[in-house]
């Protein structure tokens, strides 16, 4: 299970390896923008979340 903190610039996720490599193929694939665009469209919160 991967955990995934989230912050206006920031992304930290926490798991096994082949389980973060999945999450970020899933954020690629659904999306061509950067992590930066990514982390705005998102409206992260100024405090870490937990997803």
């Amino acid at each position: 299970m991967v955990k995934t903190y989230m912050t206006a610039n920031r992304l930290r996720l926490v798991g096994k390896a082949w389980e973060i490599r999945a999450v970020l193929r899933t954020i690629a694939g659904n999306s061509n923008a950067t992590l930066t665009q990514f982390l705005s469209a998102n409206n992260a919160p100024a405090e870490d979340r937990t997803a």
